[in-house]
Formats: C-alpha cells, structure tokens, sequence
C-alpha cells in the first residue's frame, strides 16, 4: 500500500476514491473526517507521505511537518453542472460558500445561467455558518458549499447541495499525489547517496549558516569534534580556526593534527554560509603509505637482496659489510665501477635493508633518454605544459621515489643544463613541475652509480664540481671480476646451474675450467661472465671443459675487433704483468699462436705457465 491518505470531508467522496485509486492500480489508505479530528486521523497513519484531501481539511494538514498535501481541486464541469442543476429547478438566487482554497481566488457576485450567484469564500466553519445565515437572510434561495455550509443550509430549510468533487478531480489528485511520491523517493534516493558519500570520504565535513550555527556533519567530523566517543561534538574549536580570516590552515583538534579548509557555500550569486573540512594528517600519511605499496605492483621496487651478491673472497665481504653500513644512513651514495661489475645489485641492496625498505625504489638510466626529454621524467609536468604533453599531466621520477629511494644510473651523462635544476633539488629537497608554479616537497634518497671517472670530470668542466660533492657524500667501488679472480668460478658455477637447469640439466665446471675463467681479464665482468655462462650451458655434456669455453670466448672476441685490449692495474708488478698477458692470450690463441706472438719458445712458455699454476701439456 502507498503511503498516500485520502481524507474525505464527505463520505460521497470516500466513496467514489476507491474505483478511481482501483483504474489507477494503486492502493491508498481512505478516511472521513471533519476539521477537528483530521490531525488525529493522520497521526494514526505514521507510514503516510502525502494527503489527499480538500477544503479546511488541506488547511489543518499543512500543520504536520513532512508531509505533502494536494487539494481535491474543484472542476468547472462539476460547478456549472450543479448550477444548472438548481436553475432548472427554479432558484434564481444561489449562494456558493466554501473554504478560499476552493476557488482559487473567485469572489463576489456574477450573472450565471440567468441566475444571480453569489460566491463567498471563508477561513474557517464558524465563518461558513455565519456566511450561509447572511445569504438566507438576503434572500438567497439555494446554498453551494462544504459539508459545514451543506449542514447549516439544511438547517435553515433552504435549498442545500454539496460542493462535490468528481472522479475526474480525485483522479488528477492521485496522479499528482504519485508524481510527489516519486520525487520524494528520488530525493531520499540523492540524499542517502550524498550521505554515504559524506560520510565514507575521509575528510571530517561541517556545513555552517551564515549566523555560524552547525547544519550538518558528517561521522568523522563528530569523531575529531567529540572529546570522547559518549560526548557530543563540539564544532567551536574547528570554527574558530578561520577567525583570522584564512581559508586553509594547519592546526590540532583534540590532539589530531589536522588541514582546516573554509569553502564559501555560493547560491543564487550569494554567500549562505560556509563548508568546513578537516583532513588528518595521519591519514593523509596512510594514503601515502597505500601509494607507495601500489609501486610495487608497477615494478618500483628493489629486488635484488645482498644475498644475491656472489663472492666469498675478502674484498667482497669487506665491501658487502661497507655497503651494509652506508644502508643504515640516509646519505647520498655514489657507486663507482666498471660496466657490467653489479652497481645497479648493490644499489638494490642497499634500499632493501635500509629504513627506506618499504618505500618505492625507482631506477633510471640517464644515458637511456634523450637529454631534451630526461627533464620531464625526472619533475614531472603538469596538463598542457608542452606540446604531446599527457592529458592531465604526469608525476616525476622524485615524487614516484617520495620516502623511497632514486637510483640514477651513468649519471655522468647528465646534461650540463639538467644539472643546475638537479643539484637545487639536492639541495631544497622540493621540485617544481614543468609549466607549475606549486612547490611539491620531497623525501627521497639518491644513489647514483657512474662507469666514468666524476672527479676528472668536474676538472673538465663537464661536470658541476658542486653537484659532484652533493652525489658523492659516500662513496662505493665496485672492484672488476679480474680483481676477485677468486670468485670468478662461483659466479660462473652460479649462471650455469641456472640456464641448465632450465634445460633439465646438472652442468658443472672442471679444475681446468675454473682455472681458465679465472685467467681471463672478462671486459664485460659478470655482464660478460653470464653470457658465456648462457651459451656454454647449451652443450650436451655436464663437465664443461676449458675448450668450451675457450671456444665460445673466441666467438665473442673475434666478432669485436682485432686490436683489442688486455687491462692490467697500474700497480701490477711486472712479473704480474707478464702473467696477465700470457692468460689472455691463452684465453684466445693456442699456445703455438701465443709463443709466435710473444716470441718465445714452447719450452719457456710452458715453464711460465707452470709457475702461473696453470694446467697444460708438456713441452714438445
């Protein structure tokens, strides 16, 4: 059943309201009363949205708060059809008394039908009754009215007849009646989204009047409000905020650090009060927190652990151990070192054991992006900064690593004209968006790696002499595989098992093998290590021997060019040098080829070669 109430001031119109609620397809509640019990009535219905009444009756109604009446509207048909009616039956002079609502605003006396008729509105019965007693004492013959003027007609032995209502009047009733139903539900449709969206956002909301009176808040503003759960909100510390006139401040309510923003509420060109939020700082650093876990889903992060570093040899561990105290600081570190020697691991490494661990890691290589580009990147841009630029702008490299750590690659490529915005970003901690004005703070660590020699550089002039001491607070050197000869086989041993396995293989170095890997100086270091290690796994066999891969070093170094290199530290004494060349070339050439080279005898070579510990056949 509707909530929909038809109260009737005469049972005819009771009567008819069921057929017309029936064509309709509705189901209404329906009673008859008079003026004093109509608000009775309705209390006794507390489900009902909407009256349906007419006359004094819509008058005591409009009293209740919340609920809609429509008025049974008096149809001119229904009118003229009375008064036809009357005149055929003789009267001449017909009074028409009823509630003003009925007439919309007639009054007075007309010419009808050849009839005088006379219309007189009233505000309440006692005025009806009296209007019907002045008619009859003037000589009106006939009396069209309410129930009140019907009854006080009768009284009097003249002509009555009720103001009737047909179906056509309570039809139009009903249909105005649902269409109010429906807005009402589509309003309590909005408003129960409004709140849920209010009250679900994480922004404390306080709707104020312009006399600074509270007209609404939502559950999080009664939280940070209230001094305890059971206590009711108090709104004066929030509003008193805005006193000096500012729109956003940074204050504390109840011991919550909050951002207060004062909105103007604007309508019809002028102010009606104000809206109030109040943001937690603690829960803006929650969100923070949630998008900075969401890097990890986007690849922002280190993956690489210490334990992946491979090498037992002295200089390793002693590195390992420097690297792991630089982690426990917040300093910025430069990591020095051939390519191909594992800066990007260490750097990786050293992320995932410090306090920043749990941030986001971003790795860039600057070498990889053209110069005129690498600026966007790494500050960001806002919407419509240049030409291509994405729609709605984009976030830097330095805020994607906010509370997290920045790892620059070969920053020895960095553009002279990039460098002067770097290092003031090194030095203020905040960046600028391109085409922005806002200043955006940051908390990042940078850790820069650079095959290059920086300081030679700063000498040169191709690097910010100034810059170079901001990146280079601490500082790591990743020593080349052919400074841990040691390791080499480890390393070795490591990759193999890995691409074997892949192949459902068990593959394992020889004596031989192992002493080979370590004779060879590998320009590539574990880069070039892991490759050989790659392709020699694809072989048939198990024991990898020194020819395989003697072989597949040949390979690689025949497709480079001829005049190639041997690297030999600067502090080699010479019997080291001489050891150093003998490898190499023994990595390269068979021995008859290297003695021609060296110009030596098989005899000498070999005997070098015992004393280097390296396995080989006698002399011929």
């Amino acid at each position: 059943m509707l909530p929909i109430l038809l109260l009737s001031p005469m049972q005819s119109i009771a009567d008819m309201a069921p057929d017309v609620a029936d064509e309709l397809g509705i189901s209404i509640h329906i009673e008859t009363s008079d003026d004093a019990s109509a608000l009775k009535l309705v209390r006794q219905h507390p489900g009902v949205e909407v009256v349906v009444t007419r006359g004094g009756l819509a008058e005591q109604i409009r009293q209740l708060p919340g609920i809609s009446v429509v008025e049974i509207a008096m149809s001119l048909n229904e009118l003229l059809s009375t008064l036809s009616h009357l005149t055929a039956k003789g009267f001449r002079r017909i009074g028409i008394v009823s509630r003003a609502n009925l007439f919309s605003g007639a009054v007075g006396n007309f010419q009808i039908l050849d009839a005088q008729v006379s219309i007189h509105p009233q505000v309440d019965e006692e005025a009806t009754q009296a209007a019907v007693r002045q008619l009859v004492s003037e000589g009106f013959e006939a009396i069209i009215g309410c129930r009140m003027a019907f009854k006080t007609a009768r009284e009097l032995g003249v002509e009555a007849v009720f103001l009737e209502s047909g179906p056509v009047s309570i039809r139009a009733a009903l249909q105005e009646a649902m269409r109010i139903l429906e807005a009402k539900e589509r309003e309590k449709l909005q408003g129960a989204q409004l709140a849920a969206i209010i009250d679900n956002i994480d922004e404390a909301v306080i709707a104020v009047t312009p006399d600074n009176k509270v007209s609404f808040f939502n559950r999080h503003a009664r939280r940070l409000c209230a001094i305890g759960p059971a206590s009711p909100p108090d709104f004066r510390p929030a509003l008193s905020v805005f006193d000096s006139g500012e729109k956003e401040k940074i204050t504390t309510i109840n011991g919550n650090s909050v951002i207060a923003r004062s909105i103007p509420l604007e309508f019809n060109n002028s102010v009606r009060g104000k809206v109030v939020t109040l943001h937690e700082v603690s829960r803006i650093q929650a969100s923070e927190s949630k998008i900075r876990s969401s890097f990890y889903q986007k690849g922002l992060y280190a993956r690489y652990q210490f334990k992946d570093v491979i090498g037992d040899s002295p200089l390793m561990q002693q590195l390992t151990a420097r690297a792991r105290t630089y982690a426990g600081h917040d300093s910025n570190l430069l990591i020095y070192g051939e390519t191909g020697t594992g800066k990007e691991v260490f750097a990786q490494s050293i992320h995932n054991v410090s306090k920043r661990s749990k941030g986001p890691f971003v790795s860039i290589n600057i070498a990889s992006i053209a110069p005129s580009l690498l600026e966007s990147e790494l500050f960001g841009y806002v919407d419509g900064a240049f030409t291509g630029a994405r729609k709605g702008g984009k976030p830097g490299l330095f805020e994607l690593a906010h509370q997290g750590t920045l790892f620059l690659d070969e920053i020895g490529e960095l553009a002279p004209e990039i460098q002067n915005r770097f290092l003031r970003v090194l030095q203020e901690r905040e960046i600028m968006r391109i085409g922005d004005d806002k200043i955006i703070p940051i908390d990042v660590r940078i850790i820069s790696a650079t095959n290059r020699d920086l300081f030679q550089q700063t000498l040169s002039g191709s690097f910010r002499q100034d810059l170079y001491y901001r990146i280079h607070v601490v500082g790591l050197r990743i020593p080349p595989l052919r400074a841990r000869a040691d390791d080499i086989p480890q390393i070795f041993e490591h990759y193999l098992q890995r691409f074997a396995g892949q192949a459902g293989r068990n593959a394992h170095l020889t004596r031989g093998a192992g002493e080979l890997l370590k004779s060879y100086a590998w320009p590539g270091n574990i880069r070039q290590l892991r490759n050989v290690a790659e392709v020699v796994a694809y072989g048939e066999t198990e024991r990898v021997e020194a020819g395989q891969i003697a072989e597949v070093l040949g390979e690689q170094e025949h497709t480079a060019t001829a005049s190639s290199f041997i690297t030999i530290p600067e502090s080699a004494s010479l019997k080291q040098m001489e050891s150093e060349i003998i490898r190499n070339l023994l990595a390269k050439h068979s021995a008859d080829d290297v003695c021609t080279r060296l110009g030596i005898s098989r005899v000498t070579l070999w005997r070098k070669m015992k004393a280097m510990t390296i396995s080989v056949p006698g002399p011929a």
